[in-house]
């Protein structure tokens, strides 16, 4: 069942600007010029992730973001009619075709008020249109859509707030419940095989295809983990390596203090790819750039406790997934950042202005898609 009710949307433009400076983590750069990459050599968009209404798609070579259509999903009472919904968006790995929104309290089970609430989850097109999709009860997390569209791997909390009741699920796209089993772990990636890659502790967990169940896993060496933990990842297109980041500490929130290492797929040849000058580096959401060139990471993104605590905007960099022998720093200070690292910018203030990108404007975390 396609919905063909479209809502126009103003757009917002960006533009990545790059600035100088110097710095390196092996101090081979400290003092020279920054003739930072331009970002004529990007490609592909950038998705905006996780909480909010609205969903932002940011062309990587432009620098310009637009609202896409129909996401004014807060005005859309008559599909979603839950008092406090929350929204959940999440591209489709290395796709533009499609990507899944998922409504938290989108609706009652019956019209009983003191009825259980559901999660909604609908597959969207970039146009805006609405795909077929299913309810399910109780909130869902880290929807994650198959390659061949089929499948939808999730996280379902039976009690939010007690860690013994969330559910790693995998449903067809009709809703039909294939596998399942107990576990907390919210980070996922298919692989085209259908195989799908989670995160436990310091443990990389492959399943088999089309599966919850556990078929293989590769733990971080000590010396790599150091009394941390995994707290996110990304696979190369190619599936042939993993960004992933080891956090060391985290808050009540969601901040966290992690660093940015990379590997191959099969564990080996594992390096620090990003780090800050001093102070704790706070690395999330690593995406790959399509063409595996390049590795999108925000740094200093704090969500904040409530309304009256709101926490701190993020700073997107994008640096090289080659190997140049170095561990890549990100500082918004130019001569504490490598040449090689191209920070996002816009101009909010005009032409020529060198505000740093706002991530709380448009997503808590980005996914860059063809």
């Amino acid at each position: 069942m396609l919905y063909k009710r479209y809502f126009l949307l103003n757009c917002v433009a960006l533009v990545f600007i790059t600035s100088c400076g110097g710095g390196s983590g092996s101090g081979d750069d400290a003092g020279s010029p920054n003739s930072n990459s331009s970002n004529d050599e990007l490609s592909g968009y950038l998705f905006s992730q996780d909480t909010g209404n609205y969903a932002y798609l940011i062309d990587a070579l432009s620098g310009t973001a637009r609202v896409i259509a129909n996401t004014d999903w807060s005005n859309q009472k008559s599909r979603f009619p839950g008092g406090l919904v929350k929204f959940r968006k999440r591209a489709i790995q290395n796709d533009h075709n499609y990507f899944l929104v998922n409504a938290i309290h989108c609706k009652k089970e019956n019209e009983d008020a003191l009825s259980r609430d559901m999660s909604c989850i609908y597959l969207q097109d970039y146009n805006g249109n609405f795909i077929d999709g299913f309810d399910l009860l109780h909130d869902v997390y880290e929807l994650q859509m198959s390659y061949d569209y089929q499948y939808i791997a999730l996280f379902r909390d039976f009690n939010p707030g007690s860690t013994d009741q969330e559910w790693f699920e995998i449903y067809t796209i009709n809703g039909d419940l294939l596998s399942y089993r107990r576990m907390e772990s919210r980070k996922i990636r298919w692989f085209r095989d259908g195989r799908i890659m989670y995160l436990d502790g310091t443990r990389f967990v492959i399943t088999k295809p089309y599966s919850t169940e556990g078929d293989q896993t590769m733990t971080l060496p000590d010396n790599i983990s150091n009394g941390g933990w995994l707290s996110d990842f990304d696979i190369s297109n190619d599936e042939m390596k993993i960004v992933f980041t080891i956090a060391s500490d985290s808050t009540a929130f969601t901040s966290i203090v992690a660093k940015a290492y990379v590997m191959d797929i099969d564990g080996t040849n594992i390096r620090l790819l990003a780090d800050v000058p001093e102070g704790d580096p706070k690395i999330t959401s690593p995406s790959w750039s399509p063409d595996g060139r390049w590795i999108l990471l925000e740094e200093g993104y704090v969500t904040g406790q409530d309304r009256d605590v709101l926490g701190a905007s993020g700073n997107l960099y994008v640096v090289p997934a080659e190997n140049q022998g170095k561990v890549y720093m990100l500082s918004t200070v130019p001569g504490e950042r490598n040449k090689e690292v191209i920070p996002f910018m816009h101009d909010i203030d005009g032409p020529g202005s060198s505000t740093v990108f706002d991530t709380k404007s448009y997503g808590e975390a980005f996914e860059w898609i063809p």
